[in-house]
């Protein structure tokens, strides 16, 4: 069956993919990434001495969420880092899918991730007090960042996405399919990695990440708001 990409969603990649709003996008990278003046460009590199184990939450993930402007409940970073059968268990659905490029994925490796460990881990993320769909997505992008993208309330502005149902295929539909008919890129995902060539971010950000910080930034410029849940407000969940 084929995914239905949101028209917004459509009309963003249109102009991505158009070469002449290349100075635009090129300019969001350079500006996310340079100065400091967004501490989300260093979301996935704050770590601490050891390094972040790719299939734990750790103390530097739950760090991390803050320079997206989203914290834990004590009671969240407890479930996260307090042994117990959920956290063997998270860690067990993480090691079942290794970190890797989505759009390398076929389709039916997609549906695999939306239906099998990812989901899993999706699930048990979920169970901790105040979390919902935005802290879940925040980490496990943390944790796989080539392979899940985030989402939150700008991101669900800009691409038209009001809910993560089908999300991971919604994505990969959208950085697969081939727009070679409009003349540049054979489809967005190597159209953004050509925009981080351009923008010297290639070796910093995965190409996911790059289709984030484009749409945070379109839609900031916009004057969109971010909603921001506190470690003292539960998060909506899907």
């Amino acid at each position: 069956m084929t995914v239905k990409i949101p028209p917004k969603f459509r009309a963003f990649r249109e102009m991505v993919l158009d070469e002449a709003n290349e100075a635009l996008f090129v300019g969001y990278l350079e500006e996310y990434t340079a100065g400091g003046r967004y501490t989300g460009a260093y979301f996935n590199e704050v770590t601490a001495t050891t390094g972040s184990h790719p299939d734990r939450i750790d103390v530097s993930d739950v760090v991390a969420l803050s320079l997206l402007s989203v914290t834990l409940k004590p009671e969240a970073a407890n479930y996260f880092l307090a042994d117990s059968e959920d956290r063997e268990e998270l860690s067990r659905a993480l090691s079942a899918q290794p970190d890797r490029d989505l759009a390398s994925l076929t389709e039916g490796e997609v549906a695999a991730v939306e239906a099998g460990n990812l989901n899993d881990a999706w699930n048990l993320i979920v169970k901790a007090p105040g979390v919902g769909r935005t802290r879940t997505s925040k980490l496990l992008a943390r944790k796989r960042p080539r392979l899940i993208p985030i989402w939150d309330s700008v991101i669900s502005d800009v691409l038209g996405l009001p809910e993560t149902k089908d999300m991971w295929k919604i994505f990969h539909a959208a950085l697969t399919e081939d727009m070679s008919h409009l003349g540049g890129s054979t489809n967005l995902d190597e159209r953004l990695g050509e925009l981080g060539d351009l923008a010297g971010v290639s070796n910093r950000y995965s190409r996911l990440r790059i289709l984030d910080i484009l749409a945070w930034m379109h839609g900031k410029k916009k004057g969109l708001p971010s909603k921001v849940y506190t470690e003292l407000m539960d998060e909506p969940k899907d």
